[in-house]
């Protein structure tokens, strides 16, 4: 009847710390964790104990805050009680439970103890902090076309993605963490649009008969495009979505200036006919050579009456000298191809 009942007990263990966090809040243990923290993205970690109070009474707030995150920000769950994660345990010095640590880029760097208020609002405030700004703030108010271009111009190497919003003033979260999960892999910026639709004007995307589309709307450029050379994004706006989205464009090949073929084939072009000019100077040359032998091996003539000595000195400092190349032909052979026509140089949610 002991025995029965330690291991019901023991059974309820596990069940009992599964319940104190629900969905979408993540349990690891020692294994789990190392691939969780295997990103540079934010997360949030709660190690605790299935016996322990306080650990149950977290449970709710720690839950309805990362429901209110998800997914933007991972929040998970780790039983220190189990033997498989002592080690782990150890290594962030857990010495009391519930210790809530904050990990700005997961695994690659140091850990924060989380030090306020064991509520769903604190939580989610503290979370929010671990994610860097790096998105570009545009104003229209000097200018779109300008403001639009300037942007286009920074980070020339990397696509662009560009978030319009109707009325929001502040960047909105979800493209914050966008913003940091693609840093240096793509630019992104955001912008307002009033009711006047100058924004989405001026990107060409604007439709005054289309009031169903009166929302956030996301555009994408890939490198050296020009700013009418855009994507427009037109699934939902929800995190997922707009991360797969954004990750494809980074997949896509850039956009390189418009060139035409002929410029390039031109060292090419210039260098065959640097090549045949010589060969027609060496033929030349060889011909001439053999002239000169040939008068060298005939009988030597008498002079001709009338034929004065000054002429038969003339020849001679010609012999074996190339003719010079005319002039239309050496500059024939520096002519570089005519340039052709067209070459020239909720938070998960918006």
């Amino acid at each position: 009847m002991v025995l029965s009942s330690l291991l019901s007990l023991a059974l309820l263990v596990p069940v009992a710390y599964a319940g104190m966090y629900g969905q979408p809040v993540v349990h690891l243990d020692a294994r789990t964790f190392k691939t969780a923290m295997a990103t540079e993205h934010a997360a949030m970690v709660a190690f605790v104990a299935p016996w322990c109070g306080h650990c149950k009474n977290l449970g709710p707030e720690y839950t309805a805050a990362a429901q209110s995150l998800s997914p933007l920000i991972p929040f998970y769950a780790v039983d220190c009680d189990d033997s498989k994660n002592k080690g782990l345990c150890a290594e962030y010095h857990i010495q009391g439970f519930p210790t809530i640590k904050a990990f700005p880029r997961a695994g690659k760097g140091a850990a924060r103890d989380y030090q306020g208020d064991r509520k769903k609002g604190p939580l989610v405030e503290y979370a929010k902090t671990l994610v860097p700004d790096r998105v570009k703030k545009l104003r229209a108010d000097a200018g779109v076309q300008d403001v639009l271009q300037k942007f286009l111009d920074e980070k020339p190497t990397i696509p662009h993605a560009l978030l319009v919003h109707p009325s929001q003033p502040s960047i909105p979260f979800l493209w914050k963490v966008l913003g940091h999960r693609l840093s240096n892999k793509m630019h992104l910026g955001y912008i307002r649009d009033t009711t006047t639709h100058s924004v989405l004007s001026a990107l060409g995307v604007y439709n005054s008969s289309d009031t169903s589309r009166d929302t956030a709307r996301a555009v994408v450029w890939q490198p050296g495009a020009d700013r009418a050379s855009l994507v427009e994004y037109d699934g939902a706006l929800k995190f997922n979505a707009l991360l797969e989205f954004l990750q494809n464009q980074l997949e896509k090949p850039s956009t390189p200036p418009p060139t035409s073929q002929q410029p390039n084939n031109a060292p090419e072009a210039r260098q065959a006919k640097l090549d045949e000019a010589e060969k027609r100077d060496r033929e030349r040359r060889e011909k001439l050579a053999l002239n000169a032998s040939k008068v060298e091996d005939a009988p030597e003539p008498q002079a001709a009456e009338g034929v004065s000595d000054e002429s038969l000195v003339e020849d001679e400092t010609t012999e074996g000298v190339a003719e010079p190349v005319p002039e239309a032909e050496a500059s024939e052979s520096e002519v570089v191809p005519e340039e052709t026509e067209g070459s020239s140089v909720v938070h998960e949610e918006l």
